[in-house]
């Protein structure tokens, strides 16, 4: 696996605007229990302060959510663990600097996500801009400056999921095992130890993991491959371990466990709530406007260019067939996913540890893309579209409902333009919008650069305003559902979870609560916005 000697400008300024954006914001929600997040942080927390496994001392503390397994009486994370060892340095120090206070719990989740999500983002950008950076230079700046700037990854970075962290070691798993130089002992043994720790950070990572294995056998041969299932053995058999200490055996997950109803009616359906691959499935996951990869990221259509170069990378057949099939196979497992929207987040976040992946034949074909004027302007006009879809969400609020079409103009922009709802920050308020906003300008002005290499001031100002067209269009013309259950969705963003001003939207909705659930529904919000400590 090699690293580019010498990165380009561009992606170098681009990952500086990202750290920035890492280190300025802080996602922290007091009134959002975010269970994807509190899920892990708050095991961190409990082995920091406990020594213990389990979570129930910290739902006590600071509050119930739904992703939670039970086994022998006590509460779990219904996660997989993989992601427990970054979150322990932040977990400690939150510890020394607010143990025994509600800060404990910002200071571990904020601190835990820059070292467990943040970091590994970063490598992945880097990786990616090292891996097919010979054969492809432009094309390769242009997939890492949109896969840094322009992709929901950038939006998993600045939160505690462990989609940035499985999607960091796959690829770098895939370089180990598929670059130029055969692997040797101790690169084979180090690719199996990365797939098995993705396998335990997020658990359908097992299915791509499994297709980078298998197609770089024959490269192996007997005893790499030996060496490459040795290396996987020991993050799995953390894994084991884990499972037997909290779960009673070592070949049980905490998805067997659910303690929440939906969850465990869902989870005894297929394997895990996975069944058979489906059309509908497939078609949101890929272009659905709430969650569809090429809605969220369509600059990956240019992986579809025509390419005719000679020196495609990598030069074995095996390691071209993984970049495709790898993604291909968790595409059709987790069509079959009957909640394969994901919940609340920003894009189609099963699919992001794939990203990277695709990011390859992305460059190459943004390569021969970007050798013409009109490869240039479409690579423009897809790359923005990307950045416009995700960063109004992480200026706002960074968990559009799965049922908000194109969220940055039907949630983020109404947050943002009739309350100034913007995400929480070290900065005081008044600084942050101002310097998103200079942050947003330096990354469309990278992403611009970065997909019109060599163009003339005037070709690149055409693409600029060609690429607002869609925008602006989007913006005037698309607007937020009209569904009793998106109101509501909206009202509480509003209201609760982000507490802007002026309150009131919940009381606005009593003339469309029409049935006794409604109302019930409005009533129980209205009482948690304004319970005392709220």
């Amino acid at each position: 696996m090699r690293v580019a000697a010498r990165l380009s400008p561009v992606v170098v300024l681009a990952l500086g605007v990202t750290t920035i954006l890492q280190l300025v914001l802080v996602n922290y929600w007091p009134r959002f229990e975010s269970p994807n997040e509190r899920a892990r942080v708050y095991q961190a927390i409990a082995v920091a302060d406990r020594g213990a496994l389990d979570i129930d001392v910290e739902i006590a503390r600071f509050g119930a959510m739904e992703d939670v397994a039970s086994a022998g009486g006590r509460a779990f994370p219904n996660k997989a663990p993989g992601m427990l060892p970054l979150l322990l340095p932040g977990a400690l120090v939150a510890r020394l600097a607010a143990g025994g206070s509600e800060a404990e719990l910002a200071w571990a989740l904020v601190l835990g996500r820059l070292l467990a999500c943040s970091l590994p983002f970063a490598i992945a950008v880097l990786l990616l801009a090292g891996g097919p950076a010979r054969p492809y230079p432009r094309g390769t700046t242009f997939a890492a400056v949109a896969l840094a700037l322009g992709s929901p990854l950038l939006a998993a970075s600045l939160l505690a999921f462990s989609h940035a962290l499985a999607a960091c070691l796959l690829l770098a798993a895939f370089l180990v095992l598929h670059d130029e130089a055969r692997p040797g002992p101790g690169a084979a043994l180090g690719a199996g130890v990365l797939l098995g720790w993705a396998v335990t950070a997020e658990y359908p990572a097992a299915v791509p993991a499994i297709v980078i294995a298998v197609t770089a056998l024959p490269r192996l041969g007997g005893r790499g491959a030996l060496r490459l299932a040795l290396g996987a053995a020991l993050p799995l058999g953390l894994l084991a371990g884990y499972n037997a200490e909290c779960f009673g055996s070592p070949f049980t997950l905490s998805s067997a466990h659910e303690a929440h109803g939906a969850y465990a009616e869902l989870a005894a359906r297929g394997a895990f709530g996975i069944g058979a691959p489906s059309l509908a499935g497939l078609v949101e996951l890929l272009v659905s406007p709430a969650r569809g990869l090429l809605v969220w990221m369509p600059a990956l259509a240019l992986a579809l260019w025509p390419a005719h170069r000679h020196d495609r990378w990598p030069r074995h057949a095996g390691g071209r067939l993984a970049l495709w099939l790898a993604p291909a196979a968790l595409l059709v497992v987790m069509s079959g996913y009957a909640n394969r929207h994901g919940g609340w987040f920003p894009g189609p976040r099963y699919l992001l540890m794939v990203l990277p992946l695709l990011a390859v034949p992305l460059a190459r074909g943004a390569e021969a893309a970007l050798a013409r004027p009109a490869g240039r302007l479409l690579a423009t006009v897809i790359a923005a579209w990307g950045a416009v879809m995700v960063w109004p969400c992480l200026a706002t609020f960074p968990f559009p409902p799965e049922d908000y079409p194109l969220p940055a103009f039907t949630l983020a922009w109404p947050l943002l333009r009739e309350s100034g709802t913007t995400v929480p920050s070290w900065l005081p308020d008044g600084v942050v919008l101002p310097l998103l906003a200079v942050l947003a300008i330096v990354a469309a002005a990278l992403l611009a650069a970065a997909a019109t290499p060599g163009a003339r001031a005037r070709e690149r100002a055409s693409a600029v305003l060609l690429a607002a067209v869609p925008i602006v269009l989007a913006a005037a013309l698309v607007r937020p559902p009209a569904s009793w259950q998106a109101a509501l969705e909206r009202a509480v963003i509003h209201d609760v979870y982000t507490a802007s001003t002026p309150p009131g939207e919940l009381e606005a909705l009593r003339p469309r609560a029409d049935t006794d659930a409604r109302r019930a529904r409005l009533d129980g919000w209205i009482a948690a916005r304004d319970a005392p400590g709220r």
